[in-house]
């Protein structure tokens, strides 16, 4: 009951109150006093939103194009098909004039009675057969010898020719060759005796005449660049001379590669050759036999080659060994840079040496005890090659050999105007050399080389007429079309003879006569009056110095020679 009063007096209490409250508030509809304020200029300004802050918008994700698929209905309509005629089309073809002419003949004449011929014809059309032929002839009338002009004459002759057949990936060539040279022993005689009792006006000096000949047969592929490549020929040599020297030679060599890859290869080379040479003093038969396998390998900047060779040689005389001689072939060649490379090798090889190749060193050789083979047991070779630019180009290199029966001229004492051989046992030969080619326009360029020797014998007191260093230089200009000018000099210093007296010491050593340096300059010049027709001129010794090359033996002075030449 307590409780029901005290709601019953709150719930009066919050009545009166309300009441109270609506008897404060203005009457609705009533008037009442009011300000308002319009201005029309004023600006509403907002602030500015960065944009970096939108987001970007979402594109709508392509959907994946389904299979496209187009019918196409057959539609025919008769109609007939077009009729072509087809024509060659008439053009005129005018074979250009390159002006190349198949022929050549040169005709001079010089002092020392010097007449010169020569003629040269090549095929010039591209078809399976080629085929060149050359003739020559020079001959000299006097000598180098005022008051034996007859007595000092020589001449050379040359008939030469050459074809090849290309069959689809080899060519099969020959060549075929005959020389005649003649030269008299003009060399003085210094023991030299007029037999009593015969009239006799002055000493004798015998003409020779060498005669050689030579035939050639071979096959060789052309691809150059396959897996494997190929080459052979068969030779045939012969020589005679106005006395006792004869020597018939038949021989062979081969080489084969084979090149699985670009960076490997291998090779195997094979000689075999066998002589019949008869002398005054010996009637020999000489064999030699060669095999040579190598392998190749690319690695990078680097180049190594490795093999050996192995030779079997017989001379047939006592001073020879025969037996079996194995040599190793090792090489390298390292490019530092582009522009400069560096090589070494170490080898061994067998020379061949025949009296032919004696008498084309030395025309005035005459009889020999023996002929011997070059040994050289053991060969280190460096050197460097090298582009300064594009227009000079260099290389230098130095070979240190080991070598057994190394060859040499001396005058013969029963007859001091013809040399023989003799051999040094065991020789250490030091060879320096260097070149260089400049070109500085098209118009000129020069060429060096220098070559520098020095021996060591065992059993020969100096190297008889070797020379103990060469330098070559030759210029080449041509200052216009129609003209070409070459100017070349040859230095050849260090040349000692063995003389006819001796040197009383013990062991008795034979007199050494050293020769002055032989100098040779020389010029050659040609100048195009058309283009089928020229003149020619050339020089030898144009210092006119007195060079001796062989004891006894001085050559010509001042030597020139002048023509016309023709193209056909």
């Amino acid at each position: 009951m307590y409780r029901i009063v005290k709601l019953l007096t709150f719930l009066g209490l919050f009545c009166v109150s309300i009441s109270t409250l609506q008897s404060q508030t203005k009457q609705k509809g009533s008037v009442q006093d009011q300000e308002f304020i319009i201005q029309k200029d004023r600006e509403i300004r907002l602030p500015k939103k960065l944009r970096s802050l939108e987001k970007a918008p979402s594109l709508p994700q392509p959907k994946a194009l389904g299979t496209l698929s187009f019918p196409v209905a057959p539609f025919f309509l008769p109609l007939p098909a077009a009729a072509i005629n087809p024509e060659p089309a008439q053009m005129e073809w005018e074979e250009p004039n390159l002006e190349t002419y198949p022929g050549l003949v040169r005709v001079g004449y010089g002092n020392y009675l010097s007449p010169l011929l020569e003629g040269r014809y090549q095929s010039s059309q591209a078809e399976d057969w080629q085929y060149a032929a050359k003739v020559f002839h020079q001959s000299f009338g006097k000598g180098p010898v005022s008051w034996m002009d007859e007595e000092s004459k020589e001449s050379h002759t040359e008939l030469a020719g050459q074809g090849s057949y290309f069959l689809p990936s080899s060519e099969l060539y020959s060549s075929l060759s005959f020389k005649r040279n003649g030269y008299r022993y003009y060399g003085e005689n210094l023991g030299f005796v007029v037999p009593p009792n015969v009239d006799f006006g002055g000493p004798v000096f015998d003409p020779n005449t060498q005669i050689q000949g030579n035939f050639k047969l071979g096959l060789r592929d052309l691809e150059k660049v396959g897996f494997l490549g190929y080459e052979g020929f068969l030779v045939l040599n012969g020589f005679k001379d106005s006395f006792a020297a004869r020597e018939q030679e038949l021989g062979f060599q081969g080489r084969g590669t084979y090149r699985p890859s670009k960076d490997l290869s291998a090779t195997v080379a094979v000689s075999y050759f066998t002589t019949d040479t008869r002398d005054r003093d010996y009637d020999l038969n000489r064999n030699y036999l060669s095999l040579r396998p190598e392998g190749t390998y690319h690695w990078g900047d680097f180049k190594i080659t490795a093999g050996f060779e192995l030779v079997s040689e017989n001379d047939s005389v006592e001073a020879s060994k025969p037996g079996i001689r194995l040599f190793p072939v090792i090489k390298s060649t390292y490019q530092i840079r582009k522009n400069l490379s560096v090589n070494a090798a170490i080898t061994g090889d067998v020379k061949r040496n025949t009296y032919r190749s004696f008498v084309q060193e030395n025309p005035f050789l005459g009889p020999s005890k023996q002929l011997l083979n070059t040994v050289t047991k053991l060969s280190f070779a460096a050197g460097v090659d090298g582009i300064v630019s594009d227009k000079l180009v260099y290389r230098a290199g130095v070979d240190l050999r080991r070598q057994a029966n190394l060859h040499f001229f001396v005058n013969s004492f029963a007859d001091t105007s013809r040399f023989e051989l003799v051999y040094d046992q065991e020789a250490t030969v030091v060879q320096f050399n260097s070149s260089a080619e400049l070109s500085l326009t098209e118009k000129y360029s020069l060429a060096t080389h220098f070559d520098f020797f020095h021996y060591s014998l065992s059993n020969q007191q100096v190297a008889w007429h070797r020379p103990s260093w060469i330098l070559q230089v030759t210029n080449r200009y041509s200052p216009f079309k129609k003209l070409n000018l070459q100017a070349s000099l040859q230095v050849m210093g260090g040349l000692q003879a063995r003389g006819f007296g001796v040197i009383e010491t013990r062991p008795i050593k034979a007199e050494v006569v050293k020769l002055p340096a032989l100098v040779d300059l020389q010029f050659n010049l040609d100048y195009a009056i058309s283009s089928r027709l020229a003149v020619f001129a050339s020089g030898s010794n144009i210092l006119n110095r007195s060079n001796t090359r062989w004891l006894n033996y001085p050559i010509r002075g001042i030597q020139g020679v002048g023509g016309l030449s023709f193209k056909f």
